[in-house]
């Protein structure tokens, strides 16, 4: 069987997030020996998560093109000129800038096989001229996804947001795995005893407007009146964090509430919970909630964007209205003092995490749908 060569376009491999992640976890999982693994970017400076996926078996291959607006012509053409002399089999593009000019580049190239990628929402970016710049882009990007042979998906919620009346058949939905690496590096560590053991409420990611902590706080607040002896942990760093902390101290939770700062395993600061909360206005597919779910926590979630297709309401945790910290504060309460409930919940959404998002099945689901699409270009 014919060995294929399967690159992925981003932005940069400088900064550590969701995608790298998701990147390393292909390392980790591909079947070598059948697949060859790149990743082709603008910048790339070594470090250790890049040294990481080559020596898991990927590539990684540096244009050496500084992110500004005046070397977008020579992104494109710079991708042109790589696919033509590497010769890949499959190029996955992955988000907005990636999926413009990678798709448009591996189309002129005669690569077999283009398939552009988003993980994220339309119109989420963290500045209004970059909200800005992103509509204006999403249209022309939506021109030549659109004449892809694949778009992947992470969620339901973000396929609708792409959907319309000529491209139905173009979207495969992938749901991201979670790390079983980082996984297994938690579960050697002992858990912490505490005199909060049981109610000891958590929540893990970006210290930013759209995750609606604020919404959470006051939550506390609310079940701090029923359960004296519950506390929260906020794990992670962002620009609203000096904010959150002052809300923090106004509502009188000081002694309550502890802001770690960032964590490099999210599985290590879950492990230290008896329950995750996430309050997001908006979300895509937060992978933080598969990890919650792996480490055998119960979720309270708010039922917005691809959450409510990770999470059983009333199985795997409860599904609440977004900004409303009464009903919040309600399922909080509800669940950490009802031990039993509390338990079931965490075993039932280990058992989802494990059998439907582990990262072999990503992983293996990934590998097929190449192999069928270049199967299927081979013979037309």
């Amino acid at each position: 069987m014919e060995k294929l060569k399967v690159v992925h376009v981003y932005k940069s491999f400088n900064v550590y997030n969701g995608l790298i992640e998701i990147l390393t976890i292909l390392a980790q999982n591909l079947d070598h020996e059948r697949y060859e693994l790149g990743a082709v970017v603008y910048e790339y400076q070594e470090n250790s998560f890049g040294k990481r996926f080559q020596e898991l078996g990927g590539k990684i291959f540096d244009l050496k093109i500084p992110q500004k607006f005046y070397n977008e012509p020579k992104a494109l053409f710079s991708l042109y000129d790589f696919f033509r002399k590497y010769r890949p089999h499959i190029v996955q593009t992955h988000v907005l800038k990636a999926n413009l000019y990678g798709t448009m580049a591996a189309r002129m190239a005669g690569v077999p096989v283009v398939m552009a990628t988003e993980m994220t929402l339309k119109n989420i970016a963290h500045s209004q001229i970059t909200r800005f710049r992103d509509s204006l882009m999403q249209p022309v990007a939506g021109y030549f996804i659109d004449r892809c042979d694949k778009f992947m998906v992470t969620s339901e919620f973000i396929k609708q947001q792409w959907r319309n009346s000529g491209n139905e058949g173009l979207f495969e939905v992938i749901y991201p795995p979670f790390n079983i690496e980082k996984y297994d590096e938690a579960v050697r560590v002992p858990r912490k005893i505490t005199s909060s053991l049981g109610k000891r409420v958590g929540f893990v990611g970006r210290l930013s407007e759209e995750k609606g902590i604020d919404v959470l706080l006051r939550a506390m607040k609310e079940v701090l009146k029923e359960v004296p002896d519950a506390d929260l942990t906020i794990v992670g760093t962002g620009p609203q964090e000096q904010e959150l902390r002052g809300l923090s101290k106004m509502l009188g939770l000081s002694d309550k509430v502890i802001f770690t700062g960032y964590r490099s395993n999210s599985f290590e600061a879950l492990r230290e919970m008896d329950l995750f909360v996430l309050p997001s206005r908006t979300e895509g597919c937060p992978i933080v909630i598969l990890e919650a779910m792996a480490m055998g926590l119960p979720v309270v979630a708010t039922d917005v964007g691809g959450n409510p297709e990770l999470l059983i309401d009333g199985k795997t945790g409860i599904l609440v209205p977004s900004g409303d910290h009464a009903r919040m504060a309600e399922a909080i309460i509800k669940l950490i003092t009802g031990s039993e409930e509390l338990r079931q919940m965490g075993q039932n959404g280990r058992k989802r995490a494990f059998s439907q998002f582990h990262p072999s099945s990503f992983t293996s689901k990934l590998q097929l749908l190449y192999r069928q699409l270049y199967d299927e270009k081979k013979e037309k």
